[in-house]
Formats: C-alpha cells, structure tokens, sequence
C-alpha cells in the first residue's frame, strides 16, 4: 500500500480551509453514482490532488501526484493507502482534467467516496455536465453513426440529465452510471465523434412549455412509441406515445425471442413476494395503450397472481425480457416468449433515429418526431 504524498502532515492540514490551487471556474454540474457497495477500490492521480473531508471540505491532505493506493472503510472512517481519515466521506479533486483513476476507470471532475452503514464504499461522481455527456454518448449509440443521430442522442441526453438534476435536490446523487439512468463510463474511452455531436448541440435543450422534462429514449420502439404513463406516473405530450416509426425495422433487436424455464419464474415470484406454488402458466392478460403487454396472470399449483409487465421484466432481466411488446405460451416446463423492440419504448427510439438520419433527416427534425410538441432551447 502507498502512503498519500502531502507537503505537510495530515493533522495540520485537517484544519486548513484555504484550496492549494486554484480550482478552474466550474459549469453547471451532475452528480453519477459510479459504484456502489464495493468493499474496497484504488485511487490513482498522475498529478496534483487535493483531499477534502465530508460534509466539511476542509482540506486534509495534497501532493504532486497520488500512486494507486487502496481505499477500504474501517471502524473509525476510511482508509486511504496509508493513512486513516476519520471521516464519513472524502472528495478527492485532481488539478487538471483525466488525471483521475477509480480502478480501471479515468474520470473527469472529483470523486466523493462514502462510507456504507454496513462498511461498504459508493462513490459519486461530480462532473461538468458536458463533460459528463462526453462519457454517455458513445455508451448509447455508435460513434459511427450518422452524425444528426448522435446529435439527437447528445440534445436527449443532456435534457434528461439536467431534469434529472431539478428533481433530485437535497439527495446524494442525481444519476447512476446504468441503464437505470444512462450508461456512463467515465472519460476512459470517449470518441471524437461522441465528443463533437455533444460540442456541436452545446447547451440545447428540449423544453414543453418553457420547462425541461424528462427526454427518455430507448434503443427500438418497434413501430410505435409506449407512453411515459404507461409506465410512470407522468403524462406529458411529448412523451404521451403513440408515435408511428418504421425506421427502426433495421435494428438487430427488431425481434426476439426468449425461452424461460417455469421454475425459474417460480423462484423470481417467491424471490418478490408473489409466491404461487409450482407454476403451470403465464398469459398476457391486459395490454396499454401502445400495445405491450400490461399485466401477466402467473397460475401456480396454489393460486394466481397479477404482475405488471414492467415488474416481471425487470425480475428476469431486460436482457432476456428486452421488452414489453411480447406474448407467451407456456409449453411444458418452459415459457416461450415472442417479442419485438429493446427498452421501455418511450420517447426517442435510437434506431429510429439512425434510420431517419440515414434518409437525410436532421437532429430537430428527429426529435420533434420522436417528442412532439417539445421545443428545443
């Protein structure tokens, strides 16, 4: 393990206030959960650092440049390499931009690491908000996509993002690095044309009367968009559904089919409190509006329950369920499912988005498609 380089001790530091450089003037910034529950990590910077204790932000140690040292939590607070902070949480600040590294992984911004009830770790990250789309885009569509698609992608991501922040006020973090928000790797491999489309749209917003709202987009709606209602509780017009695409038939997600063993669902029941005995059947029972599936009745050998299509998918992984536009038969000891699209289905729809790209569209004229009746600002 390395001790943490600092130009002076540690407790003298504990009660310094003063930065030892100056921090460059900051944009707006997102807050991205970018690992929970780990029982330990590494930290490296190839340059000057700072380390500041939280809530305080008084400085607790500096140095030129911080080898890979191991973090883990003790009783008292948090080890770093050497050195016990008796703390709950740290925030670790580099002086230039990709100087930082949480394992394997390079990251724009500082990192806050938090000590879990149970000892484990979660780190936050905190990071320009354009910095942190450099991070996102090429995660969600390829960066050799037509360049009006990734500029659509950059407009969408970056409204969700900054909703996402308006509503998570006096919270710890504002998105998670997972398709629970948006896929986010840090800097570790963005690509210059990610990087472009999000220059390009700078700032470019989606708005429905004058306000931002949340832009959720989804890899292939398969010929019409779901509504947000369908599956939240939120019911805007631009994100109401209904939309006819068919330029999306090019995905490779288009169709799928998935083949799930009865004891398997048995044990994702009893796993969620829904236990029906030995399961003999699934069925489709209700639909929404767009046309997936809204409720499935599980028959057991001891009753029957009613489960909601967006539930039983996230229980068997949106892997395998890759959406709710399906149907099933259970044959045997197996249930056959039949579907088409990947992702929830609202708002823009990423393959769509490349087909209409290829035909010439530009990025507004995508996603005035795709959100109808939004404004971009």
């Amino acid at each position: 393990m390395t001790k943490i380089a600092s130009s002076v001790a540690v407790g003298a530091l504990l009660a310094m206030t003063v930065p030892v450089f100056a921090a460059p003037a900051k944009s707006q910034e997102v807050r991205v959960l970018v690992a929970e529950n780990q029982k330990s990590l590494t930290l490296t910077v190839k340059g000057r650092y700072q380390i500041k204790l939280l809530p305080s932000l008084l400085t607790a140690a500096a140095g030129q440049k911080l080898k890979t040292a191991s973090v883990a939590a003790t009783p008292a607070g948090i080890r770093i390499g050497g050195k016990e902070l008796k703390t709950p949480g740290f925030r670790i600040e580099p002086a230039a931009n990709n100087d930082l590294w949480m394992n394997q992984s390079r990251f724009r911004g500082s990192l806050d690491v938090r000590k879990n009830p149970d000892g484990t770790l979660r780190v936050i990250n905190r990071v320009p908000l354009e910095e942190y789309l450099y991070g996102v885009l090429h995660h969600e569509v390829a960066p050799w996509w037509p360049m009006e698609a990734l500029k659509a992608q950059a407009v969408a991501a970056r409204t969700y993002a900054v909703y996402q922040a308006s509503v998570s006020q006096g919270v710890e973090y504002d998105l998670k690095s997972s398709t629970s928000s948006q896929v986010y790797g840090g800097s570790t491999r963005e690509r210059y044309r990610t990087k472009k489309a999000v220059d390009d749209t700078k700032g470019q917003l989606l708005k429905y009367l004058g306000k931002v709202f949340p832009a959720y987009f989804h890899a292939t709606c398969a010929g019409k968009t779901a509504g947000a209602q369908e599956l939240w509780k939120i019911n805007l017009p631009p994100i109401a559904g209904g939309v006819l695409c068919d330029h999306c038939q090019i995905s490779p997600h288009y169709y799928w089919h998935a083949k799930i063993p009865l004891s398997e669902i048995e044990e994702k029941m009893n796993a969620n409190g829904r236990r029906v005995g030995q399961v003999l059947n699934v069925e489709v029972v209700t639909q929404t509006p767009s046309g997936r599936a809204g409720s499935l009745q599980i028959t057991g050998n001891a009753g029957s329950v009613l489960v909601a299509a967006k539930d039983f998918r996230v229980w068997m992984g949106g892997n395998r369920i890759r959406g709710a536009f399906f149907t099933v038969k259970a044959r045997e000891d197996m249930a056959d499912f039949d579907g088409k699209g990947w992702g929830h289905g609202v708002g823009l729809c990423q393959w769509g988005a490349l087909g209409q790209a290829l035909l010439g569209k530009t990025y507004k004229e995508i996603l005035h498609f795709y959100y109808p009746g939004s404004e971009i600002v």
